[in-house]
């Protein structure tokens, strides 16, 4: 895991959240850094070419935002496979607290709502509308396909548009690397859980590959604490296939495909009482896109074109088959002009239909059928100036228009000064954003509430980035402050009708979170690393000056790992949170630390053994009011690679 804020050409943003596309490879297999000023390099390996991919993004914008790197590196190190893992390992991102097998999770980035964090996978941009939120419900996700995972902190309008007050989670998948390769992978553990996974890539001439496939089954523990008297397992089953497919047409000239399919299929409890309810859903994202490079190279044009839908149906008590389906067609196109080393452009513009269905026959059956959608267009330009050696200024410029809610514009202004000597970078950003309600939120026929306005958020933060022997121990601090007007919520109201169990969406006035993110690494030995995250956020309902408690005061990871031989490696994780408050029943979640640990060993170059135990020490806490959490637990596995 790394902390990224480097104000140097180097780190050029290939950000991929435009273009999944191939990239130059190294002896390890992790995508090389693209220099700025080289932005058509490419890597000749006999008999095949290899392109990397232009520079996306100013580099001087992301060298003031405060970015953290979980690579594929980590995820196989600490066996992570659960995309929410992975996220904690970033500091300023909390997830909603751990249920039964399998259960969605909500991310929060810098205290605030899951509406103001915007996930993409290779350029797709996953919300749903059908969701409270407007949210992408973070679940299982194939990680051994991941390449890296970029969470960026603050407001990011620009190429991720207006509604990223919190964040965005910018998620690459792995490209091909060999003329032809393959990895499958297969492990076992506690809760009768069996978890598979297989792919292969390849490089012929001009096309490049990957395809891969993966499944797990879970008999589960009971999403009702066992400690309230909770004692049905509730199963989790999940599938899914991915892939992609790109064309080198010629030196300038590229198209990319990439697809993925997932359903899942889980049961879950009230956090009162076992319920056995239902949930079958399944998900799927098809991305188009192109890439021209034109005037020497130097300006860059990408066109893509995404299609989503994720789909949910209810079964159950108090439900029949009850559906909540969310679509969203997105057309973007992005132009990147290396204008000269010290001066970059991006402008871009784009075209997002949303659209739900809504189908509720057991929880509302005197409802209608319901059908909504609606069209926003969003345009941007950032520009990036380095006017002296170690200084980056970057400014970013939007405007959006919503069908529903007219116009309104949102801007970032970023700083960061390198100074050399020391190895010690300072940087600042400020930004605005706008989100507006999700479909499911107007016109939910129970909870819905049509007049519902937008929210209005703004967020600035200052940090130090320190490099200390050598870089082998860096340190990082980030002061952030941000605040939100309008803040969309769910209340208790009466009863709409005798279907409906009371309760509206409103908007709740003004809400402000003040904290600190700080983080270390260190690599003592060359055998030996370990890395801290920690985050203290205070947030407080503007209004009445009162500690949102439904959010945790503290929180921490920690790793530390050992190539004890050259064949194996051990990693212990610890995570800490400290105490929350449901806002609705107001009982206490526990505060707890728990332990993970695991262990590789490479047969050989093809063959590695794997095995991890979590909850080392079986602690015996609530995450979240009422729900299970899993105990000690054990696992093994073997992975094979050609």
């Amino acid at each position: 895991m790394r902390q990224r804020s480097v104000p140097t050409p180097a780190l050029a943003f290939a950000l991929a959240a435009a273009l999944p596309v191939s990239a130059a490879v190294a002896d390890d297999g992790q995508p090389t850094r693209v220099v700025l000023t080289d932005p058509t390099y490419t890597a000749d390996l006999p008999p095949l070419r290899v392109t990397a991919p232009p520079p996306l993004g100013v580099p001087q914008a992301l060298a003031a935002t405060a970015v953290t790197e979980v690579t594929a590196a980590d995820i196989e190190a600490r066996q992570i496979r659960r995309l929410e893992d992975a996220l904690r390992l970033a500091p300023g991102v909390t997830i909603s607290g751990q249920r039964g097998m399998g259960q969605p999770a909500s991310v929060t980035i810098r205290g605030l709502a899951p509406r103001n964090v915007r996930v993409f996978i290779d350029g797709i941009e996953m919300s749903d509308t059908s969701q409270s939120q407007s949210q992408y419900p973070i679940s299982e996700l194939t990680m051994a396909d991941l390449a890296r995972i970029d969470v960026l902190r603050g407001p990011q309008p620009g190429r991720f548009g207006a509604d990223t007050g919190g964040g965005v989670i910018n998620i690459v998948t792995k490209r091909p690397t060999e003329p032809l390769a393959g990895e499958v992978s297969a492990e076992y553990g506690s809760y009768d859980t069996s978890r598979a996974r297989a792919s292969v890539s390849g490089l012929q001439g001009p096309v490049d590959f990957r395809l891969s496939a993966a499944g797990t089954h879970a008999l589960g523990y009971s999403d009702f604490n066992g400690r309230r008297g909770g004692d049905a397992e509730d199963p989790y089953r999940q599938w899914s296939l991915a892939g992609s497919l790109g064309l080198q047409a010629s030196d300038r000239l590229r198209f990319d495909a990439t697809a993925r399919y997932q359903r899942e299929d889980l049961f879950y409890d009230a956090n009162t009482a076992d319920r056995d309810w239902n949930r079958d859903e399944t998900e799927r994202f098809l991305r188009l896109a192109t890439t021209l490079e034109t005037f020497d190279n130097t300006l860059t044009h990408v066109l893509g074109v995404s299609d989503t839908a994720i789909t949910r149906q209810y079964w159950g008590f108090g439900t029949a088959g009850d559906t909540y389906d969310g679509y969203k067609t997105r057309l973007d196109y992005v132009a990147t002009w290396a204008a000269s080393e010290r001066v970059t452009v991006e402008a871009g513009l784009d075209a997002t239909q949303e659209r739900m269905e809504q189908h509720t026959p057991g929880f509302a059956p005197d409802a209608p059928v319901m059908e909504a959608d609606f069209w926003k267009t969003g345009a941007f330009a950032t520009l990036g100036v380095t006017p002296l050696d170690g200084l980056d200024l970057s400014a970013t410029l939007r405007g959006d228009d919503h069908q529903e809610f007219g116009s309104k514009a949102t801007w970032r202004l970023g700083a960061a000064y390198r100074i050399e000597p020391t190895a010690t970078t300072l940087r600042a950003s400020y930004g605005t954003a706008w989100q507006t309600p999700s479909l499911y939120e107007r016109f939910d026929p129970c909870y819905g509430a049509a007049d519902l306005r937008p929210e209005r958020s703004r967020g600035w933060d200052v940090g130090i980035d320190q490099d200390l022997a050598g870089d082998r121990l860096t340190a990082g601090v980030t002061y952030f402050r941000t605040s939100t007007r309008d803040e969309i919520d769910w209340q208790w109201t009466p009863p709409t009708s005798a279907a409906c169990s009371g309760g509206s969406y409103v908007n709740v006035n003004r809400t402000r979170v003040e904290g600190i993110e700080a983080t270390l690494a260190a690599k003592p030995l060359p055998t030996v690393d370990a890395s801290l995250s920690y985050t203290w956020q205070n947030a407080v309902d503007d209004e009445r000056d009162v500690r949102l408690r439904n959010r945790p005061l503290h929180q921490a990871t920690a790793a530390l790992g050992w190539q004890f031989v050259p064949e194996a490696t051990a990693t212990l994780s610890l995570r800490y949170r400290d105490q929350t408050q449901n806002k609705y029943s107001g009982e206490s979640s526990d505060e707890f630390w728990t332990a993970d640990l695991a262990l590789r060993y490479a047969v050989t170059d093809s063959v590695s053994l794997h095995g991890r135990v979590e909850n080392l020490f079986d602690a015996d806490y609530e995450e979240e009011v009422g729900y299970g959490t899993p105990g000690r637990s054990a696992y093994a596995g073997i992975t094979v690679k050609f």
